[in-house]
């Protein structure tokens, strides 16, 4: 059977086709490390002096466990200067601020194996440098995500995330805020049909509600929804921190599950600096990739359907 369905906040359509996860495929999904030390990486502790000088550190060189600093290679920089101009185009300068956050000393160790004090720490750190942001006059949007794995765009292997301080707000968010204000609040009206029909939850605690999205765009994909109207990570509260982190403790490793070496991103979705949204984090596992019909009509094909994505979370219980 073949289905589509619509995203109601950003419109986009994802079309569900589940016989194509048994298509023949001639390729293996084989990246390989360029080399299996950690001499020359530049996130382990006691490498202190391969990054850049750090924002935030929590303890002496080579007795830390989170670490942040200024990305070597931005993807947008605090001190771009020169000419912005509207002509047939439009354009503007790319100033902002990138960094990048090291969530352990240790080179091998991965998310899905943190403890649950780590989790809470490593939220609590991504939070201030979050608000710390926000006090930047070019900055009009904060992406904060995280690659795990190659195939999720991950470079370095050590586990890290990116802060990205953006001049612009992305498209995508932009429809989304459209929906999320408070006042009436289309994703808050989401939830309360979600817990209605219960088919798409995976789990829910005192503050948030996890569900496989109705027209999620990745097999599997996973929205960690806050229960109240939070109009930004810069407010979520201490609790919700605690509470964010035991779901996370519990749902990477039934990420990590689904195959071996699994890429996902992990991202934080948020709205316009000082705007009102409704702030939540979409964990998206690559089974798959984006071909021809993806880039060329700007919709999706996802082989499962997020009912039965709910169903795999709820058993590996």
């Amino acid at each position: 059977m073949s289905e589509v369905r619509r995203n109601p906040f950003t419109k986009e359509w994802t079309h569900y086709a589940q016989n194509r996860k048994n298509r023949p495929y001639e390729f293996l999904h084989k990246i390989e490390r360029k080399c299996s030390g950690n001499e020359e990486c530049p996130f382990c502790g006691g490498h202190e002096d391969k990054t850049t000088p750090p924002l935030y550190q929590d303890g002496e060189d080579d007795c830390w466990r989170i670490r942040v600093f200024p990305n070597m290679f931005p993807t947008v920089d605090k001190e771009a200067e020169g000419k912005s101009e509207t002509l047939f185009y439009e354009h503007i300068l790319g100033k902002g601020i990138h960094e990048v956050l090291v969530d352990t000393p240790h080179h091998e160790e991965t998310i899905d194996h943190f403890s649950l004090a780590q989790l809470e720490r490593v939220f609590v750190v991504l939070q201030q440098r979050y608000c710390k942001m926000l006090s930047s006059e070019e900055v009009k949007y904060i992406q904060i995500f995280k690659n795990c794995g190659p195939s999720a765009g991950m470079s370095i292997c050590h586990s890290h995330w990116q802060i990205v301080g953006l001049p612009v707000m992305p498209q995508r968010e932009d429809l989304m805020r459209r929906y999320m204000q408070k006042e009436d609040c289309l994703f808050c009206k989401m939830l309360t049909y979600e817990k209605e029909q219960g088919i798409r939850i995976v789990e829910e605690n005192q503050h948030f509600l996890v569900i496989t999205p109705y027209a999620s765009r990745f097999p599997y994909e996973l929205w960690i929804c806050p229960k109240r109207h939070i109009s930004s990570f810069a407010n979520v509260k201490a609790e919700e921190l605690k509470s964010l982190s035991v779901l996370f403790h519990g749902l990477l490793p039934k990420i990590s599950s689904l195959r071996k070496d699994v890429g996902y991103n992990i991202c934080l979705i948020d709205g316009e600096v000082n705007g009102d949204f409704h702030w939540h984090i979409e964990i998206l596992p690559r089974i798959g990739g984006f071909a021809g019909f993806e880039y060329a009509t700007g919709s999706y094909i996802n082989s499962i359907l997020p009912e039965h994505a709910a169903e795999y979370y709820r058993k590996k219980d």
